[in-house]
């Protein structure tokens, strides 16, 4: 059905009145409220000799609307795609938003029925939707009340407060409460630096909001306009790493609150971990905040986005962390009593939390960092090259001579000066010592010895063949960093990193099931992808790969990491550093090596019971 009323909405109109027009005719019609006396809805609504009418009648059949749960989905779906990466808009499901809505009400100690409840980041209206719902099952308030008294709401798009208002009027009426006019507290604008005061005159009055609830925009850091950028960085929780917009969300959220107020939203779960999330983790801990975290791990809730989630619950009762990772299957008999406290003076706010369903998995990672040093202080980690146009440098050879390796692209052979070549593997694809040697490749590497870029005319001079193909596709390398970058000469590799190791490696995954880890002796062969850790004392990589490749390790980066789709994890430098390694002296390198019981010499080494 999705694509049919992409299909249809997309070659109909740009127009969103015109597509709304459509939208909630064919709602009103479908449920039998074409006759409904409420103005809104009614300047909506497409009639018989209207010049849309014949466009209602062949949208209505490849859709139909007459549930309000679908009417979210069709507004939500609509957005424009590059409004959705610039204002994170995404639908959020009914259950997460009926439970969220349902706990906060359940945790808040106060009048229901004078309540403040606001969405600060509301879309279409979905949270205020549920919000509305469960009022009025809660008290003897009319939706014209609620909608006048008790809700308020705001968002960056004009047409998603529009959609909001048409949303609870549609509910409203379609529950038999007929109103010519509603009166709603929904204002379009930047809630990160909007003026609360002058758009909500109550506010001052309320002294903030009793119930803070939504699904904070989800944006990347490089999605985010100039303005959104310097708009999130006066916000303290946005202080470190490069944020995503819903982190200053929070301290927003958290500040809008009254005293006995509660905040629940559902975000990306990273924030425990990342780099990005170090000023938020030190700003609840600050707060003395008492935070709720409901994870769901690796499982994707919204189908359109690769995002990991989690419910979080902020209010000032108790200070500290409370943690589970369950399914969002199970969120409806979970019992928040039964979350894993964990005080903040257990917590890292710089490194990350360790937040683990039961106390003896924690203290297990806790005993793991004690030993020794931390991962990041022992070994160095790299990732791969980063040329940002892997497919125009590197290449398998179908022929080779002493010249030149040839290959082939789109019918056109190429034949490629060996000089200028090196070898190289993709990391992430190593499963064995053989992989070594049968993944190997050969990329274009404009370098020399010292890792200084060759001048065009050397390039000229010495490599012509590879200038000549190079320079074929200057097009395309102009495109890298969406074309706002300068790089020493147009044929450079996007990023310096990894260019210059000549040490051996021990590859590893960046995401995978189970990490294997494999040993790599050639010190001049580069990689993409995955990573390694570099040495250049080769018993020492393999003492460290026998530790890495233990039960021991499994069972702690696999309750220290961030969790993917299909139980994958990551094992990015973030998860490893504080990983405890123990002395690496001769004597304990050789014990290692030798030793027919691994797993129970690491037991004893990290005094840790099998």
């Amino acid at each position: 059905m999705k694509i049919e009323v992409f299909k249809f909405l997309n070659s109909y109109s740009t127009n969103t009145l015109e597509i709304d027009r459509i939208i909630v005719s064919t709602f009103l019609y479908e449920n039998g409220l074409d006759n409904t006396r409420n103005n809104l809805l009614r300047s909506y609504l497409i009639q018989a000799g209207d010049d849309d009418y014949d466009a209602l009648l062949s949208f209505q059949k490849i859709c139909s609307l007459r549930d309000l749960e679908e009417l979210i989905k069709v507004f939500e779906f609509v957005i424009s795609p590059s409004d959705k990466i610039v204002n994170g808009a995404v639908y959020t499901p009914e259950f997460i938003r009926e439970y969220i809505v349902k706990s906060c009400l359940e945790q808040f100690q106060g009048d229901i029925n004078s309540m403040s409840i606001a969405d600060l980041a509301c879309g279409c209206g979905g949270f205020l939707l549920s919000v509305a719902r469960q009022l009025y099952n809660l008290t003897d308030s009319s939706y014209y009340d609620i909608f006048k008294h008790n809700i308020f709401g705001v968002d960056i798009a004009d047409y998603s407060i529009e959609r909001t208002k048409i949303l609870l009027s549609l509910f409203a009426v379609k529950n038999g409460e007929e109103r010519e006019i509603f009166e709603f507290n929904l204002c379009q604008g930047n809630s990160l630096e909007l003026n609360w005061t002058s758009n909500f005159r109550r506010y001052d009055e309320l002294g903030g909001f009793d119930i803070v609830v939504g699904n904070p925009p989800y944006v990347c850091s490089r999605n985010m306009s100039e303005e959104t950028l310097l708009s999130i960085s006066n916000w303290e929780v946005s202080k470190t790493g490069h944020p995503d917009l819903y982190i200053p969300f929070f301290q927003l959220g958290y500040e809008c609150l009254t005293k006995n107020g509660v905040l629940g939203f559902i975000t990306v779960n990273t924030f425990t971990k990342s780099i990005n999330g170090r000023a938020l983790r030190k700003y609840f801990s600050d707060k003395n905040v008492d935070l709720k975290i409901i994870s769901f791990g690796g499982e994707q809730l919204f189908p359109d986005r690769n995002t990991y989630t989690c419910i979080c619950f902020l209010s000032n009762n108790d200070p500290a962390v409370k943690y589970i990772r369950i399914a969002s299957k199970n969120i409806i008999s979970l019992q928040l009593e039964t979350l894993v406290r964990f005080p903040y003076s257990e917590l890292n706010n710089f490194d990350g939390w360790n937040l683990t369903n039961d106390r003896s998995t924690s203290e297990f990672l806790k005993t793991i960092e004690s030993v020794g040093k931390p991962f990041k202080d022992v070994f160095k980690t790299k990732n791969g090259i980063a040329t940002l146009k892997n497919d125009v440098f590197k290449f398998t050879p179908l022929a080779e001579d002493g010249q030149f390796y040839y290959f082939v692209e789109d019918s056109q052979e190429y034949a490629i000066e060996r000089n200028i070549c090196r070898d190289i593997i993709n990391a992430n694809k190593i499963r064995n010592p053989e992989d070594i040697n049968l993944l190997r490749e050969k990329i274009i590497f404009p370098y020399d010895q010292e890792i200084k870029i060759l001048a065009e005319m050397e390039m000229r001079e010495r490599f012509p063949n590879a200038f000549k193909y190079l320079k074929s596709k200057k097009s395309i390398l102009s495109t890298r960093d969406k074309g706002q970058r300068e790089y020493e000469k147009w044929y450079a590799f996007g990023r310096r990193q990894s260019m210059d190791i000549r040490q051996y490696k021990l590859f590893f995954p960046h995401i995978c099931d189970k990490p294997v880890f494999t040993l790599c002796s050639d010190r001049e062969l580069l990689f993409y992808n995955g990573l390694a850790i570099v040495s250049d004392d080769m018993e020492e990589l393999k003492a460290v790969q026998i530790i890495l490749s233990s039960q021991l390790f499994l069972k702690y980066i696999k309750n220290n990491t961030k969790d993917y789709a299909s139980g994958y994890i990551s094992m990015s430098r973030n998860y490893l550093k504080n990983f405890g390694v123990p002395h690496f002296t001769q004597s304990f390198i050789k014990r290692l090596l030798n030793n027919d019981n691994v797993e129970e010499f690491l037991a004893h080494t990290y005094n840790i019971e099998l």
